[in-house]
């Protein structure tokens, strides 16, 4: 009894635990749940093979175990027969809200392009973003004054409420952000987003390493300009661009413009926390496989497309839809590539800045852990575009896409310890790709610098170029990923 009880032990962990690591590039599959996907079975299958095997080779701990788990398949299929499907209830619940938010997003999306012709969406995310940053550093450092245009005094009181007794807040990464709504109340608009970041905490007892859920509320006056995104991401004076400071009256000392309560550029309100953990080890589950419900999912096309890829052509003579396909799968294989390899570095030529630090807060994760998401036999079946959008910086193109791979995740020595390295696994998801307005529309070598030509082979963290010295990552020079959304949730946002 004492061999079969460790065995016994491992069985009930591999048939209960739930996956939640980011398997995957994207986190498709934690999104689409564990395994079984859409087939269903697939991951009992491979269990009892597993098992007729342990019986083979040691059949006094595999025949209890192969008993077991087929009585707990008995006991299964009893439950499911009279109390349903509650896996696939709770799925289609959590799908509804998060299309109830994403409409509510879209329509709050279009009110905001309707009063100010300079909004766009990759801009605000990118200010976000950097403000987060900047926010955490002074609520240790105490130097708000850069941000008063940008924090209010109760936001700023809130975040040092949300982190007591903290000395030194460090090595912020943003893994997750969402804008869940947008409204007009009185003379502002007003925004409320979430973030999902790991930090570094310092405190008198140590060290340690956090993840924080947190929501952010911004407001902004009704009839206020987006400034370019250079102008944005400065943060600066709103009106004038000079380094920023205020008067006693909440002026910019400069141009004497008040800008502490919203006027110009968007100001955080009010900051709560929704989860605070440590950051633990990634859990895996070993019986994932088969294909994901995202396959089944009817395509979400832009009625307004037909016209847009007019437009699109009209704008773009030079833009040919084939080039466009070709560097989207030069993209995807590169990118899987490259995460699979644990090299998020190599991914660098084809991603926007928050979309690289989003996906390397997750491939960190795997490796402060001794793991690594191993892709394998990777192809991308089919592409369609399904939105073109255009604002004033930039234009965007979003393809689904229906890819497979073999999806594992394996320890240092190899060993798979979650996923499934032996059945190809088909899903489909929403990929988004952004570059400049007015760049043109000619396709560049996925492989090459599109400014100098040169190889890929040495651009920075900061998406530099070591040849040509150009940033080749804010689509300045062709089509980069800028978002992955999982068919469940996306709406046409």
């Amino acid at each position: 009894m004492k061999r079969i009880l460790p065995w016994l032990l491992v069985l009930v962990t591999l048939v209960l635990v739930a996956s939640s690591a980011e398997a995957r590039v994207g986190g498709g599959q934690s999104f689409s749940g564990g395994g079984g996907g859409g087939g269903g079975g697939g991951g009992d299958v491979e269990l009892i093979l597993l098992l007729i095997e342990l019986v083979i080779r040691y059949p006094q701990v595999g025949v209890p175990l192969l008993i077991i788990f087929l009585g707990f398949l008995g006991v299964r299929h009893f439950l499911e027969h009279y109390l349903g499907p509650k896996k696939h209830v709770m799925r289609t619940n959590a799908a509804s809200v998060q299309s109830r938010t994403t409409a509510r997003r879209t329509r709050g999306y279009q009110l905001l392009r309707d009063a100010d012709t300079g909004f766009s969406v990759p801009v605000l995310l990118d200010f976000v973003v950097l403000l987060h940053r900047r926010s955490l550093q002074a609520v240790t450092t105490g130097e708000w004054n850069p941000l008063t245009a940008f924090v209010d005094q109760r936001a700023r009181k809130q975040l040092a409420l949300n982190h007591p007794g903290i000395q030194e807040i460090s090595e912020v990464v943003v893994g997750g952000i969402q804008v869940k709504d947008i409204q007009r109340r009185g003379r502002y608009h007003r925004l409320h987003i979430d973030l999902t970041s790991t930090r570094l905490e310092r405190t008198p007892g140590g060290e340690r390493r956090v993840l924080v859920r947190e929501s952010w509320t911004f407001r902004r006056l009704v009839n206020a300009i987006s400034l370019a995104p250079e102008e944005t991401l400065r943060m600066g004076c709103p009106s004038c661009g000079a380094a920023l400071d205020t008067t006693v009256m909440g002026a910019c000392p400069n141009c004497d413009t008040p800008i502490s309560a919203g006027q110009l550029q968007w100001q955080a309100t009010e900051v709560s926390v929704l989860g605070r953990t440590r950051v633990n080890p990634p859990e895996v589950s070993i019986w994932n496989g088969s294909d994901e419900p995202s396959v089944l999912y009817p395509t979400v096309q832009d009625p307004h497309l037909p016209a847009a890829m007019r437009a699109l052509q009209a704008r773009h003579p030079d833009f040919e839809a084939v080039a466009f396909g070709k560097r989207v799968k030069d993209i995807y294989l590169g990118v899987q590539q490259a995460w699979s390899d644990g090299r998020w570095q190599n991914t660098r030529p084809w991603v926007t800045d928050p979309m690289w630090q989003s996906l390397r807060f997750w491939m960190e994760e795997y490796t402060a852990n001794g793991l690594r998401n191993q892709l394998t036999d990777v192809k991308l079946n089919r592409l369609v575009i399904v939105q073109v959008q255009v604002d004033a910086w930039y234009e965007s193109i979003t393809v689904r896409i229906w890819g497979e791979m073999k999806d594992s995740v394996v320890e240092r020595t190899g060993t798979v310890v979650g996923g499934n390295d032996k059945i190809t696994r088909n899903f489909s998801e929403y990929w988004t790709f952004l570059r400049a307005s007015g760049t043109g529309g000619a396709i560049h070598d996925a492989h090459q610098c599109p400014s100098c030509g040169a190889p890929n082979d040495n651009i920075g963290q900061a998406g530099v170029c070591g040849y040509c010295d150009a940033k080749i990552t804010s689509g300045r020079f062709d089509w980069v990923l800028s978002r992955i959304d999982q068919c469940e949730a996306y709406n046409g946002a």
